[in-house]
């Protein structure tokens, strides 16, 4: 368990700030303090207007009324972050050093094995610039050849002011802020950098003025956070390519490792406390309001363009990955080949947010359906993080392949996950 003096006086000094920054999300010392450009109301002076075009729909931003407003700019766990989430890295640091001695040596092998590969270097370099640049043009490929087109000019026209307000503009993006930073966890674990603790065994992939190799503390990794609960989130709105934009996020994971910046378990820390803070505000009703009108207002802005329907336009579409393909990837860097190192036979326990991520994949299931899918498709027990608790493992959940899964609804209400 954590300290639980230190973290009532970080906790504290954290509920104080977030509740006086509700309308602002904070970005690290490296990032500008300002608005994004795309601020939500027609009433700033900053709004970008968007380019027309006849016969297409007509653009409406957010009004000053969802800059605030929020309960879940506060987490639903202790504290109003996610420590809970991410804290079984204090039994594995004590307590296994096996793994936490492979944890070094898989960041070894992964970015010395990338040395000569020109272009897994850029794109992770690309990835890393995205928590200050926004995740949106940065993970559009997600969406396909011809959507992921779309979807890009229809950002360079700032025709998405609702989806760019939520889920763009890096630290800013209005989905994101304080509670779901890491920012208190990272303090919290004080876990050093793999460069930092092995500087002869990792190369640096430095390119142009922005240092991709800031003293932050490691576990759990930021990007992948904030990787995570825009994926999920974007995932909600296109539950067709939700494999793929998933997978997306977790690629943005790996590439943290590739770099060298950290470790596969601050990756894996970080892919459980997005998804956990992804549920809270979907979970939360003017939130979900929110983000239901930006998902209207990116599915019509793609059918214009594409003209025709989603669903029709994935059918023919090259895509970023199959969806089995995705899945594999996804599931494989849940756990990045740790071995088990708790019981086994535990039984998956649904986090109580979670069922509802998958709302807009299976809409006329019940709650506990879904909860069935999420346990169905779950990894199973015993990884290294995995929380086997009352609280549930956010570890477990395989988000890809809940959204994958084909599902037959029985005779007695339950449901049955056929793949």
């Amino acid at each position: 368990m954590t300290n639980k003096k230190g973290l009532k006086i970080t906790a504290a000094a954290m509920m104080a700030t977030t509740m006086s920054l509700s309308a602002v999300n904070v970005a690290p010392a490296e990032a500008a303090l300002s608005m994004p450009a795309i601020a939500g109301s027609q009433g700033l002076p900053s709004y970008p207007h968007p380019v027309q075009h006849k016969g297409a729909p007509n653009p409406q931003p957010f009004g000053p009324e969802y800059l605030a407003g929020y309960i879940s700019d506060v987490s639903s766990y202790s504290w109003g972050v996610y420590l809970d989430v991410v804290d079984g890295f204090n039994d594995v640091r004590a307590n296994h050093p096996a793994v936490m001695k492979q944890n070094l040596d898989k960041v070894v092998r992964i970015n010395n094995g990338v040395a000569k590969d020109k272009a897994a270097i850029k794109r992770a370099q690309d990835d890393a610039r995205a928590d200050q640049d926004g995740v949106l043009m940065a993970f559009s490929d997600s969406l396909g050849a011809e959507l992921g087109g779309h979807f890009r000019d229809a950002l360079r026209e700032n025709r998405l002011p609702k989806t760019q307000f939520l889920l763009g503009g890096g630290y800013l993006a209005r989905a994101g802020g304080l509670a779901s930073s890491t920012f208190v966890e990272k303090m919290v674990y004080g876990y050093d950098r793999p460069f930092v603790v092995a500087p002869d065994r990792i190369n640096k992939y430095q390119e142009g003025p922005r240092n991709f190799y800031g003293t932050s503390k490691s576990y759990p990794s930021g990007h992948t956070n904030q990787a995570v609960w825009s994926t999920t989130l974007l995932a909600l709105a296109l539950p067709e390519l939700a494999p793929q934009i998933l997978t997306r996020g977790s690629e943005a994971g790996y590439n943290r490792v590739v770099m060298g910046v950290h470790y596969p378990l601050d990756v894996i820390g970080g892919r459980m406390s997005g998804t956990a803070a992804a549920a809270d505000r979907w979970n939360d009703p003017k939130m979900r309001d929110a983000l239901q009108q930006a998902g209207k207002e990116l599915r019509a802005e793609l059918e214009w363009r594409a003209g025709r329907p989603i669903a029709e336009v994935v059918k023919g579409d090259k895509a970023y990955r199959s969806t089995d393909q995705a899945v594999r990837e996804y599931t494989d860097r849940m756990t990045y080949g740790f071995p088990k190192i708790y019981r086994k036979d535990a039984p998956m326990i649904v986090p109580q947010a979670a069922p509802d991520l998958l709302l807009t994949k299976y809409p006329k299931l019940s709650y506990n359906q879904r909860a069935s899918i999420l346990r169905q498709t779950a990894i199973p027990a015993g990884s290294p993080l995995d929380d086997q608790s009352r609280r549930g493992s956010w570890q477990r959940l395989n988000m890809a392949a809940a959204f994958a899964a084909k599902v037959k609804v029985n005779s007695n209400g339950t449901v049955t996950v056929l793949r």
